[in-house]
């Protein structure tokens, strides 16, 4: 007798592909080793440790800048320092920028792109109806060496002037040592630094040189950042002026990697470290 068809087997379940191995997640940039090694280190005599180390985003998120209180940058070009002023400075609602050169495509084309808009004449009183104004002052003068100076400093000086007399604003001084020296500006950024707290008035002064700025720079700043420096005379100078531990502070700044900063808060002496990180396609 014929033996029955068997019934079609049902198809074989296909095993599923195997998950690619991504390895582990990286919610945060790579920090290097010697950014890692500087969590265990300690200052050489004291054996004090050195400030722990704090992702970019979560510094940002956790840090209070009231108004009328002052911010001191300082780091060699290249460093992030003007990066850093970018992020700080979107939380005021009224900035202006004082702009020495006609034209710098490095630092004001990213000021720019962040809403700046460049003015030859300064208004200290914007309309009632605006809530926000971002300006870049860059005084247009067609004169030349000293006398370009002396016109330059001039309209800053008004500026810086009426800047006091209405409050609420803040100033960035991109180069707190050439406004100050070059064009004596130095009477009315004091003026600001011992008096605008009261008015409202915040100054941003950002510097390549930790030396050779007025010390109310270091003094009367609530908030000092300050970038790597591999001179010990100036790392040395700097640790003194921040009011804090020297010690600490000399160590850090001379093993901190790129891009790392030391923040100061003169309010409590406490210290952190982090690392500013560039937005992507970000100037």
């Amino acid at each position: 007798m014929p033996r029955a068809p068997r019934p079609p087997r049902p198809p074989r379940s296909l095993r599923p592909p195997r998950a690619p191995r991504l390895g582990p997640l990286r919610l945060a940039p790579i920090r290097s080793e010697a950014s890692v090694a500087l969590d265990a280190a300690r200052t050489p005599r004291g054996g004090d440790a050195l400030p722990a180390f704090v992702r970019f985003d979560r510094f940002l998120a956790t840090w209070r800048w009231d108004q009328g209180e002052h911010v001191t940058t300082i780091g060699p070009t290249g460093s992030g320092k003007t990066v850093l002023n970018r992020y700080l400075l979107r939380r005021r609602d009224f900035v202006v920028v004082l702009g020495v050169k006609q034209r710098d495509p490095e630092l004001y084309a990213p000021f720019e792109a962040d809403g700046y808009e460049v003015v030859r004449r300064f208004d200290p009183e914007p309309p009632g109806d605006v809530d926000q104004v971002r300006l870049l002052f860059v005084p247009r003068t067609d004169k030349h060496g000293a006398e370009g100076r002396k016109a330059k400093a001039a309209r800053f000086r008004q500026a810086l002037n009426d800047i006091y007399d209405v409050g609420n604003w803040t100033v960035y001084a991109d180069d707190i040592q050439y406004q100050s020296d070059q064009l004596r500006l130095a009477p009315e950024f004091e003026e600001l630094w011992m008096l605008g707290r009261s008015e409202g008035v915040s100054l941003v002064a950002s510097s390549q040189e930790p030396v050779d700025i007025p010390v109310m720079a270091y003094g009367m700043a609530t908030h000092l950042f300050l970038f790597r420096n591999d001179d010990l005379y100036r790392a040395r100078r700097m640790a003194e002026l921040a009011g804090v531990n020297r010690e600490i502070v000399q160590t850090t700044l001379l093993k901190l990697p790129r891009h790392e900063f030391l923040y100061i808060d003169k309010r409590d002496g406490s210290m952190v470290r982090s690392k500013v990180i560039r937005p992507a396609g970000a100037r």
